[in-house]
C-alpha cells in the first residue's frame, strides 16, 4: 500500500485535516503515519486511532547558531524583496526594538547590510538552499533521518507551512533523503506577512487562485503545474449542524434573552491592533445610544493575551465575553471551542473586527460585516495604525468589493448599524460576489474527495 506521512505541527492543522475527516478519506487509499504535536492525553489517543503509525513531535533544544543567524538575514532580504505593507510594518517594528539595545542595533545593521546582497529572486533561492543545508548535521534531523528510512513514505504533507518551528527537523530530514514533499498554505495572509517559505517543497495547495498566483509570483521558481487550489477545510464547519448549536442552547450557555441580537466583535492579533479592548468599549456606547436590545458579545483571540478582557468583562456586565476553550497547549481548538465560535457566528446578527479572516467567516453565512478604522481613542500605537491595516495585500481586496462596511469614527459605526438593523440584506449582493470571487468553484467541493484525488494523482 501507498505510504503517507502526515504532519500536523500545530492544534489548527489537527482541526483543518484530522476533525474535518479528510484524513480518514485519504487512509482508505494510503498507509498513513502521524507525525504529530501532543496537545493532551485525550487528543492524542484521538490521533493515534486516525492513523497506522504515529510519531510525537517535540521541541528541539539544539541551537544551530549558524543556521539561525543565515535565518535571519534571509527574513531580511525576503521582506524587502516581498515590499508588502505588512513587512514593511514589521521591519519598522523590529528597527525600533533594537535601538533599545546597542549591541542589538548594531547586529540589526550588519545582518540588514549582509541582506542586501541577496534581494535578487536567486540570491533568495541560494540563500535558502544554503540555509536547508545548514541544518542537515543537526542531530535531530539525524533521528527524523532514521525513522524516514523506516517507514519509506512516498510522500510527506506538512499540513501548515507557517505553523512549522517544531516539525522543522523533520523536513530538513525529507530534504536530505530528496523525499517528495507537500505543503498546505495555511492562512490567506502568510504569504505577505510571514516571511519566506522554509524549507521549500515540491507540491503546494492553496486556498484560492489568487493565492496561487501570488505563490507564483513572489516565488517564480515553482511550476505553476505544482500549485493545486483545493480551499481550505476551516469554513466547512460553519455549515455541519454536528458543530453548531441551537439559538436557545446558545442563548442559555451566555446567559442572555432569546430577544436580543447578538453583534459579535472579534478580537485581533495585538501585535497589529494593540489596545484594542478600548474599542470594545467605544463599541459598547453606540450600542446603547441605539437600542437596548442589542447584545454585545466579545470572541476573544485564544493566541494572545486576553487579561484587559477579563478586566473589562468584571467591570462591565453589559458586555458578554464568553471564555475561549481552546488547548492552548500547541494553539489547539477544542470541539467545544469550535462549536461556540460556530454558533455565534450562525446566530449573531452582525459582526465587527478588525481586518480579521472571521469577515470571511461571516460573509459566508451571509452575515453583515462592519471593519473598524480608526484607532482607540486617547491610545499613543504607533507605529500601528488601525487604518492603514486595510491597506494589507491580503485585505485590500475584501475592502474593494464593498460588501463590508469600513467605519472610520464611532459616528460612522452608529450609522452602519443602524442600516443593517433597519436592512439586514444591505450589501447582500456583494457579500455574495465576494464569495464567489474569492473562493470560487473549491467552496462547495467535497475538500475530502479534493485532497483524495490530488494525492493518488501524485502517488500513482
Amino acid at each position: 500500500m501507498k505510504k503517507l506521512v502526515i504532519i500536523l505541527p500545530r492544534g489548527e492543522s489537527i482541526k483543518n485535516f484530522v476533525y474535518s475527516g479528510i484524513t480518514d478519506a485519504l487512509r482508505s487509499h494510503f498507509q498513513i503515519t502521524f507525525f504529530s504535536v501532543v496537545p493532551n492525553k485525550e487528543i492524542k489517543e484521538y490521533l493515534m486511532s486516525k492513523c497506522d503509525n504515529f510519531y510525537e513531535l517535540k521541541d528541539s533544544n539544539y541551537q544551530n547558531t549558524y543556521a539561525k543567524e543565515i535565518k535571519k538575514i534571509l527574513q531580511i532580504a525576503h521582506i524587502k524583496k516581498l515590499n508588502s505593507v505588512t513587512g514593511n510594518l514589521k521591519i519598522a517594528k523590529d528597527d525600533i526594538q533594537s535601538r533599545k539595545n546597542l549591541r542589538f542595533n548594531i547586529l540589526r545593521k550588519l545582518r540588514k547590510f549582509i541582506a542586501f546582497f541577496y534581494y535578487s529572486q536567486k540570491g533568495l533561492i541560494r540563500l535558502t538552499n544554503h540555509f536547508t543545508k545548514a541544518n542537515f548535521n543537526n542531530q535531530k534531523v539525524k533521528e527524523y533521518e532514521f525513522f524516514l528510512k523506516e517507514i519509506t513514505p512516498d510522500l510527506v504533507f506538512n499540513t501548515s507551512h507557517i505553523h512549522n518551528v517544531i516539525s522543522l527537523d523533520l523536513m530538513y530530514a525529507v530534504k536530505k533523503l530528496k523525499i517528495k514533499s507537500a505543503t498546505f498554505l495555511f492562512s490567506w495572509d502568510n504569504l505577505t506577512s510571514q516571511g519566506r517559505i522554509l524549507p521549500s517543497y515540491d507540491i503546494y495547495f492553496t486556498w484560492n487562485q489568487k493565492i496561487k498566483e501570488d505563490l507564483l509570483r513572489l516565488y517564480p521558481a515553482i511550476q505553476k503545474q505544482n500549485v493545486f487550489v483545493t480551499g481550505t477545510p476551516q469554513f466547512d464547519f460553519h455549515f455541519n449542524d454536528d458543530f453548531i448549536d441551537s439559538k436557545e442552547k446558545l442563548y442559555d450557555f451566555l446567559k442572555i434573552s432569546y430577544d436580543k441580537k447578538i453583534i459579535l466583535y472579534s478580537t485581533g492579533m495585538a501585535y497589529y491592533t494593540p489596545k484594542e479592548h478600548v474599542i470594545v468599549k467605544e463599541i459598547e456606547k453606540v450600542l446603547r445610544n441605539i437600542n437596548d436590545d442589542l447584545q454585545l458579545v466579545v470572541r476573544i483571540y485564544a493566541k494572545d493575551n486576553n487579561t484587559e478582557y477579563y478586566k473589562l468583562r468584571e467591570n462591565n456586565k453589559s458586555i458578554i465575553i464568553p471564555d475561549h476553550f481552546w488547548e492552548l497547549n500547541h494553539l489547539t481548538p477544542t470541539i467545544k471551542d469550535i462549536t461556540l465560535f460556530n454558533s455565534l457566528i450562525n446566530h449573531c446578527s452582525i459582526g465587527i473586527n478588525v481586518a480579521s479572516t472571521v469577515s470571511l467567516d461571516l460573509v459566508i453565512l451571509n452575515k453583515p460585516v462592519i471593519n473598524i478604522a480608526f484607532n482607540p481613542p486617547g491610545e499613543n500605537i504607533y507605529p500601528n495604525d488601525y487604518e492603514k491595516i486595510y491597506d494589507f495585500d491580503h485585505y485590500k481586496p475584501i475592502i474593494e468589493s464593498k460588501a463590508i462596511s469600513l467605519v472610520k469614527n464611532t459616528k460612522e459605526l452608529e450609522k452602519e448599524l443602524k442600516t443593517y438593523i433597519r436592512n439586514p440584506s444591505y450589501l447582500q449582493e456583494e457579500r455574495k460576489n465576494l464569495v464567489n470571487k474569492f473562493f470560487g468553484d473549491e467552496f462547495k467541493k467535497d475538500k475530502t474527495q479534493i485532497f483524495t484525488t490530488i494525492f493518488n494523482e501524485l502517488i500513482p
